[in-house]
């Protein structure tokens, strides 16, 4: 799986689609979590990152399964704070990772290929994730309810199809923020949403399949300049 993004980035869909179009329970938030740990470890292995570190967030990961297993059977049917913390930290730790790793890719092999593309989604995606946990954090642990629409409205998928619709900028108006900080936080996320996608993924597309390697004619005419 090691430098295919096409694997993490199918597993990061379906488990955004997942989380957010499953009735609330404590099975859909056990396998909801299950899908976040295998989309991440995905992304990891593809970036091409550490064994050790591989192992470490797995088993950190695991660890956070469990406890958010035995919370949603035995206390809640919603992840608990800490589960949204943690998850949060891990997906901000994830997305420098596969920076650096589509950064070795390309020097590697020289040009941009679709595997690249597809990693470049999967920061998308986790940005958007990243987003999501952010206002998750914010509903579980701020003064009042995040959303101006009621407490009632504090589920991880309410806040992952808020994160959606803010990133994409389509604004559907059905969710509004509260509070200053979370106004403040969705126009970030829209204004980072709409500049990663003009530069970054519009340069990534538009150099698609395009070697950056110096051409042979060009290294072999370099000598004859240098002597004229």
């Amino acid at each position: 799986m090691a430098g295919r993004y096409g694997a993490a980035l199918l597993l990061l869909i379906v488990a955004l689609v997942y989380t957010m179009a499953v009735q609330e329970g404590e099975w859909r938030v056990i396998a909801a979590m299950a899908l976040q740990g295998l989309a991440l470890v995905a992304v990891l292995r593809a970036s091409r990152t550490d064994s050790r570190l591989v192992w470490a967030l797995t088993a950190f990961f695991v660890f956070l399964f469990i406890a958010g297993v035995v919370d949603a059977i035995f206390v809640a049917a919603d992840e608990p704070g800490f589960v949204r913390v943690s998850i949060l930290a891990i997906v901000l730790g994830t997305l420098p990772v596969i920076a650096f790793g589509l950064v070795r890719q390309v020097k590697a092999e020289q040009k941009i290929t679709v595997q690249t593309m597809m990693g470049v989604l999967c920061a998308y995606l986790l940005i958007t994730t990243v987003f999501a946990y952010s206002y998750a954090v914010l509903g579980e642990f701020g003064d009042g309810p995040f959303f101006s629409q009621g407490e009632q409205w504090n589920q991880v998928s309410d806040y992952l199809y808020y994160s959606l619709i803010t990133i994409t900028t389509v604004g559907m108006g059905d969710l509004t923020p509260a509070t200053q900080v979370g106004r403040s936080l969705t126009a970030a996320e829209a204004l980072v949403g709409q500049i990663y996608m003009v530069t970054v993924v519009a340069v990534i597309v538009s150099n698609l399949g395009r070697s950056s390697a110096p051409k042979v004619s060009d290294q072999a005419s370099r000598p004859d300049r240098e002597k004229g």
